[in-house]
């Protein structure tokens, strides 16, 4: 009996030293990130920024991958390409498992940190642990008078081998599923600003106004100061949690419109908040309005206000 005892305590042992912890916090502040440039030369930084804002001036060390190359088509942004591409994006970009990478963006608004949010979770999903974001981008670096440099890094390419987690994801069969099953043990978050969410307004990648069906409104602003474009902290974002319920659930699946503000939804109930399961629907609205069969819908405007919306719409054209 001792013997299992033992063979079973080595065996859990093994199993704990084998996950690989992150090496800092999902999110850094300016002054972290720079303490943490002194101390560790293996952090590897990514710049999303669009080339000319990355060649004017970045922070010591970034290579430049911008946004763009982490989104679907023009007609559904949200959509995931497909491994054999990330598969080369990573490795291109110097990509390990071996070492902490480090994302940001311009942190010019809220919507911007969606674009951090987004590499971020399809950095997890392509099987890349050990993450974190630069807490308000490039403008809280400058703000915090650090150094930057100029002229265009080359990272050296790597052998990463893509590795699918697949529970981050939801794609729309399997919500289509849960909703007409009426699944009590989620929670569907639409991630968007209250107007887009009672069909007042639609982006231009959804064929309709509305939201997915059983959604509750949980709008991504929220989750930032008052006063900057930072992520609020911990505690007060484990306040908002806790008052809007949002806990309760055993899976909690964001969206949005293309799923860029569901991303900063995703990372803060999962990375910030730890909330267990948390899951992202990449495509959004855009896939699912745009789907040939009609998919479940709530909030949809009736026929006299979608005529009234494209008037308007010609009108101020």
């Amino acid at each position: 009996m001792k013997s299992i005892y033992t063979l079973l305590v080595f065996l859990l042992c093994l199993f704990v030293s084998s996950v690989q912890a992150a090496t800092y916090q999902p999110l850094l502040e300016a002054q972290q990130l720079s303490a943490a440039l002194e101390t560790n030369t293996a952090l590897h930084i990514i710049d999303i920024r669009s080339p000319a804002d990355y060649a004017a001036g970045h922070i010591a060390g970034a290579v430049s991958a911008p946004y763009g190359q982490w989104r679907g088509p023009a007609n559904n942004p949200g959509q995931l390409a497909d491994v054999a591409y990330f598969q080369q994006l990573t490795r291109q970009l110097g990509l390990t498992d071996q070492q902490p990478i480090v994302v940001y963006s311009s942190g010019a608004n809220e919507t911007d940190f969606g674009a951090t949010a987004r590499v971020y979770w399809t950095l997890k999903y392509l099987g890349l642990t050990d993450l974190t974001l630069l807490n308000g981008g490039f403008k809280q670096w400058q703000q915090a008078l650090q150094p930057i440099e100029v002229g265009v890094n080359q990272p050296l390419a790597s052998n990463y081998t893509v590795q699918i987690n697949a529970r981050l994801a939801i794609d729309k069969n399997e919500l289509l599923a849960k909703i007409t099953q009426q699944d009590t043990n989620y929670q569907l978050l639409d991630a968007r600003p209250p107007a887009f969410f009672e069909g007042k307004v639609k982006a231009p990648t959804a064929s309709t106004g509305g939201t997915i069906a059983t959604a509750e409104s949980t709008p991504f602003q929220q989750w930032f100061n008052n006063y900057d474009t930072r992520i609020r902290s911990t505690y007060e974002v484990l306040q908002l949690v806790r008052e809007q319920g949002l806990d309760q659930a055993e899976e909690t699946v964001s969206f949005c419109n293309t799923g860029h503000w569901a991303a900063t939804n995703w990372f803060v109930l999962s990375e910030v908040a730890g909330l267990p399961n948390v899951r992202l629907y990449p495509a959004s609205l855009a896939e699912w309005t745009q789907s040939s069969v009609g998919l479940p819908m709530e909030n949809t405007p009736n026929r006299w206000e979608q005529i009234q919306a494209n008037f308007s719409k010609l009108v101020s054209e």
